[in-house]
């Protein structure tokens, strides 16, 4: 069996892009909910806001232990990150049936990269 490498760069790409996408994401919710008129412009800046994750996404492809595990990764790093700004931030509920919905995501990850 074939073990993970997991390097420092590799975990600080990652993180920088989760943590790029999550806060692109919280800022379409918050312009959507106040500029209805002006989405548009709202949409524009949200491109400069999701470069950032798209570049450091696109690295930490290159520097990951596999597709399959990078991509893992960030998808349960955004789930997990939006989850949490919409509880916190937007007040989106949370409950049973979406704590096991994040227990599932997790344990797929876990079983995919195993």
């Amino acid at each position: 069996m074939e073990t993970v490498r997991i390097s420092p760069v590799w975990i600080g790409l990652l993180g920088a892009s989760i943590l790029c996408d999550v806060v692109a994401t919280a800022y379409l919710k918050w312009a959507g909910d106040r500029f209805s008129e002006n989405f548009f412009l709202a949409n524009v800046l949200s491109i400069a806001l999701f470069a950032p994750a798209i570049v450091t996404f696109g690295y930490a492809l290159r520097e990951g232990p596999s597709y399959l595990v990078t991509t893992l990764v960030w998808l349960v790093g955004l789930t997990l990150g939006n989850t949490l700004v919409g509880v916190l931030v937007f007040s989106d509920s949370f409950g049973i049936a979406r704590a096991a919905g994040l227990a599932a995501a997790v344990l797929a990850l876990v079983l995919l990269t195993a």
